[in-house]
């Protein structure tokens, strides 16, 4: 080949990969960022994978529904519950009816977790004990609080598999809604909500940008 013609390609070659340097520093860092998050990359791992592929029970207590039944306790449940269905491969759940049925034959006090994973056929069960929930901070303003304890008990082994600790759930965690702008009702739904999105995020892999934001919820109410 003349040597005139290896220059001009070489030439020619040296522009476009300086071309496609410029362009990658400057317009595929967004590219970058989706192809990872396509594929998972950017994903904070789960704490605890024990519940896929198993036959689950949700159980809540709180400080009331050990003796009776509490509308925040089945609500937690319910939402905790919805959201391991949507995130978790291969999980399978026991229905909710049929945990209050167990707990309304032998007795709401006389029910421990072990009790009611058993009787239920349970390959697993998520223990969530909710203390000391508060939803007001004040008398005008609306700031939840509670701490909650995790356990995942295997029933065939009758072991303590998992358990964590969260000393105290905030919601908001830096201001509050006022009673003015919502009911109790309306805000105890709400942080029950970012609360099961909390517990969640220990079984299932998660995004961390989706945990800076979340104050926003109060204004989309």
């Amino acid at each position: 080949m003349p040597a005139r013609s290896t220059a001009l390609i070489c030439t020619v070659s040296s522009l476009l990969i300086s071309g496609l340097l410029l362009t990658t520093q400057t317009g595929c860092l967004g590219l970058m960022a989706n192809l990872m998050h396509a594929v998972g990359a950017d994903q904070v791992p789960a704490e605890c994978e024990l519940l896929k592929d198993s036959k689950v029970a949700v159980v809540t207590f709180t400080d009331r529904s050990q003796y009776s039944e509490d509308i925040a306790a089945r609500t937690l449940s319910r939402k905790v519950s919805d959201i391991l269905l949507n995130k978790i491969k291969d999980i399978r759940l026991v229905r909710e009816d049929e945990i209050q049925e167990f707990r309304d034959t032998h007795g709401w006090e006389n029910s421990d977790f072990l009790d009611i994973g058993k009787g239920v056929e349970a390959d697993k069960v998520l223990a969530i004990e909710l203390t000391g929930m508060k939803l007001r901070e004040g008398a005008t303003l609306y700031r939840g609080s509670a701490a909650v304890t995790l356990t995942v008990l295997d029933v065939e082994t009758e072991a303590v598999v998992f358990r964590k600790e969260i000393d105290e759930f905030m919601f908001p965690a830096t201001a509050g809604q006022y009673t003015s702008e919502t009911t109790e009702s309306k805000f105890r739904k709400l942080y029950l909500q970012m609360l099961a999105e909390r517990i969640g995020r220990v079984f299932h892999p998660y995004d961390f940008a989706d945990t800076i934001a979340m104050d926003g919820k109060i204004a989309s109410q």
